[in-house]
């Protein structure tokens, strides 16, 4: 796996999310806390990006068609069926990485 620093966790406070772009690829770092999240930032039902959509506690919600998932594990909220794609991540020394 070939991880990529996407940021330091000094720029990215608990409760806000993060857009960026790896190998070509949109990801969505999330900030929930202690812990981070990663996901592929395109919406299941439409592929609009969630990084423009709104992180209110734990939901992410799309802001084309207000789709939510829990951020915590990308399953759907409304519609439950629906699933966000993963996106390896870890912090090392203070720096968010991730391995599209």
């Amino acid at each position: 796996m070939a991880f990529t620093k996407v940021a330091s966790l000094d720029d990215l406070w608990s409760g806000e999310m993060l857009a960026c772009v790896v190998d070509g690829r949109r990801v969505v770092v999330i900030r929930l806390d202690d812990d981070t999240y990663a996901y592929e930032d395109r919406c299941a039902h439409l592929g609009v990006a969630l990084s423009e959509g709104c992180l209110e506690g734990h939901v992410l919600t799309c802001q084309a068609h207000l789709w939510e998932y829990d951020a915590r594990s990308g399953r759907g909220i409304n519609p439950a069926s629906a699933r966000l794609t993963p996106v390896a991540v870890r912090v090392e020394e203070g720096n968010i990485l991730v391995d599209v």
